[in-house]
């Protein structure tokens, strides 16, 4: 029965194909778009997963993410410093500069300024250059897309030319040197991200003078974080995050912009599709080949082989359309890898994607067996 099930399958191969085509289509849509969105919430905390040595990340409680918070006065450092089970606290200070190149090119930066002398918080990639150059005077250290990008120097013939180390920078007004390129994880908005120390940092934005973003702390081995951060928190003015209670705070705040709204239509629309084309055309497929299922319950096929049949059907063409779809969509995001595009596919997506295939494919094929079930041999079979 499952040699003439497959049969009867590829024997009608323009509905084999259709049906294959909507879940190739469904899958595309689902999977694509919620990579995608995935690969956006997780650019919406990427300074939590680029910055791995603290445990703690001790913020002004009305701050969200990076991109709102209130900065908090530097005194605050020595606070968390000097609380019991806290192993060492830096500074990490954040501020939105105007960055001119030496060929005129303008935009606008996040320039982060690390802790001096330890240097946490410091890219942890270097293509170029050395991250302990940046002690020295007006050195900063720029991201790879950057450099290769809104940075880059443009020749009188309009070639462009990628910002390497030792060329100049003006960062409001004063001037910076490169002294390094780094490769970090893209942030969700398109624009350069620089790395200076925290002093350098109120050279370039005197707005910032003892005034921190963040602090990040790590805690000692033996004592327990949450009663670290139960004294931290204790004090008037902080909140103590873990780096996962943070990453949910940012991913929180991100959400609120509706873009989860607009994906989730997308992937209803895959959903809707795989329903409506995948479904209708397995239908369709199985009506014209109804006498077929009618000589067999005519020759005492019972209602279990039929059952089979349909759905050995359903999923032949579910798995190649499945195949079909999640095979673009990994090619797409290697296509887009060198790109600002995001994406993301871990293996809970890949498992999500089948789940809502599967209840495509169940939801087709129970269409298809309702009919065959009601068929009655007499009244194909009786002319």
């Amino acid at each position: 029965m499952i040699s003439l099930a497959l049969k009867m399958l590829i024997g009608n191969r323009a509905s084999c194909i259709g049906v294959i085509f909507g879940i190739f289509l469904a899958t595309l849509l689902i999977s694509q778009q919620s990579a995608i969105f995935l690969g956006l919430v997780a650019r919406s905390y990427r300074m939590v997963t680029d910055i791995p040595a603290p445990n703690i990340w001790v913020m002004d409680p009305v701050t969200e993410s990076e991109d709102k918070l209130r900065s908090l006065p530097f005194g605050y450092v020595d606070v968390v410093r000097s609380t019991p089970g806290v192993e060492w606290a830096v500074p990490l200070s954040i501020s939105r500069s105007s960055i001119v190149t030496p060929t005129g090119g303008f935009d606008l930066c996040q320039l982060y300024g690390i802790d001096d002398a330890s240097l946490i918080g410091a890219p942890a990639q270097m293509l170029e250059g050395n991250v302990r150059d940046l002690r020295r005077r007006g050195a900063v250290i720029v991201d790879d897309y950057s450099a290769m990008g809104v940075l880059a120097n443009r020749l009188p013939d309009g070639t462009k030319v990628p910002l390497k180390v030792g060329d100049s920078l003006e960062i409001n007004s004063h001037q910076a040197v490169v002294v390094g390129i780094c490769k970090i994880t893209q942030g969700f908005y398109p624009q350069p991200i620089l790395f200076t120390t925290y002093t350098q940092v109120q050279t370039f934005d005197p707005s910032m003078a003892n005034k921190v973003a963040f602090i990040l702390a790590k805690t000692r081995p033996e004592f327990n974080v949450q009663q670290v951060l139960k004294s931290i928190n204790a004090q008037p003015g902080l909140e103590a995050l873990t780096r996962d209670q943070f990453t949910d705070k940012v991913t929180e705040f991100f959400l609120k912009t509706g873009i989860l709204i607009n994906f989730g239509l997308s992937v209803a629309l895959g959903i809707i599709i795989g329903f409506s084309i995948a479904g209708q055309i397995f239908y369709i497929m199985t009506l014209e080949n109804i006498q077929y299922y009618a000589l067999i319950k005519a020759i005492g096929g019972k209602r279990n082989i039929l059952m089979k049949m349909v759905i050995i059907q359903a999923a032949v063409v579910g798995v190649i359309g499945f195949a079909l779809g999640i095979g673009a969509t990994v090619l797409w995001g290697m296509a887009i890898k060198s790109t600002t595009l995001a994406f993301m596919f871990p293996w809970q997506l890949l498992l999500f994607s089948a789940a809502i295939v599967a209840i495509i494919c169940v939801f087709t094929a129970a269409l298809s067996i309702q009919k065959v079930f009601r068929i009655d041999p007499k009244a194909l079979l009786g002319n």
